[in-house]
């Protein structure tokens, strides 16, 4: 049976074994973090070391924060076997910048999904270095795949796409929040507000995804004429709803590159 193995335990990599194993049983997970005795719950066998997990993986999540990605990478180098494949979900750090840690034979994915991927509403953007076979990418996109949708970009796009798709859910809470606090101010229970509200964010988002129209297209199809949506689009474009959204993400894409060097 195949091994995954889990270096970092912490919001992503919960999210992602927990859409994975919530649609097979067919793989063995390991797992190792400083903080992973403290969890009673996460879905793996807990090792001692990361370098107890490398040792065994046939693919090996690199899970930790940038910061600390090299003083892991010297920790499971002697230990990484060749044929491992080794998928990263670190912001910002480069395909070269493991080869040069880990060596330019290692196989290596760099992925960047986000947390909805626990719910299986996830989106990974996924690139590969040239070590990676067909058979290898096959695998990394159908494990990603089962949690959310999936795709393959240039390594050059990862930064723009890490603050559309990683950084933005955050955006839509607080949209959320606000839409549903209006909810409440009006007299719908808090509970209510918030499942009415997020059920309306996921609908919107679905015919965006699936009818393949404009956007634009589709909020015209809710502004009738001389009713009450296009006059609360009035207001949240004088209030620049649009412009906040479109300046944070520009901001997210900054700060990442900054990050990136």
């Amino acid at each position: 049976m195949t091994t995954i193995g889990w270096i970092g335990t912490g919001n992503m990599a919960s999210a992602i074994i927990r859409g994975i194993t919530q649609k097979t049983q067919d793989y063995t997970m390991a797992a190792y973090s400083p903080h992973l005795a403290e969890k009673t719950d996460f879905p793996a066998q807990k090792y001692d070391s990361a370098a107890e997990v490398a040792k065994v993986s046939d693919v090996l999540f690199l899970a930790v924060k940038p910061v600390k990605m090299a003083e892991v990478l010297a920790d499971i180098k002697p230990a990484l076997r060749p044929e491992t494949l080794v998928v990263t979900i670190a912001v910002s750090l480069t395909l070269d910048w493991y080869a040069q840690r880990l060596g330019e034979d290692v196989h290596l994915v760099r992925t960047l999904p986000n947390t909805c991927a626990a719910v299986g509403e996830g989106f990974t953007a996924l690139t590969f270095n040239a070590q990676v076979t067909e058979s290898e990418k096959q695998l990394a996109l159908s494990l990603l795949a089962m949690t959310g949708k999936t795709v393959v970009i240039e390594e050059a796009q990862m930064n723009a796409v890490s603050a559309l798709t990683g950084s933005t859910p955050a955006l839509i809470y607080m949209m959320i929040e606000a839409m549903a606090d209006a909810a409440v101010k009006h007299g719908i229970p808090r509970v209510q507000a918030y499942a009415m509200a997020a059920q309306a964010v996921k609908g919107a988002g679905a015919m965006v995804s699936e009818t393949g129209l404009h956007p634009g297209i589709l909020k015209d199809q809710v502004c009738s004429p001389a009713g009450s949506t296009i006059v609360g689009v009035e207001k949240a474009e004088a209030l620049g709803l649009r412009s906040a959204m479109l300046e944070a993400v520009d901001a997210i894409i900054e700060k990442t590159n900054q990050i990136s060097g």
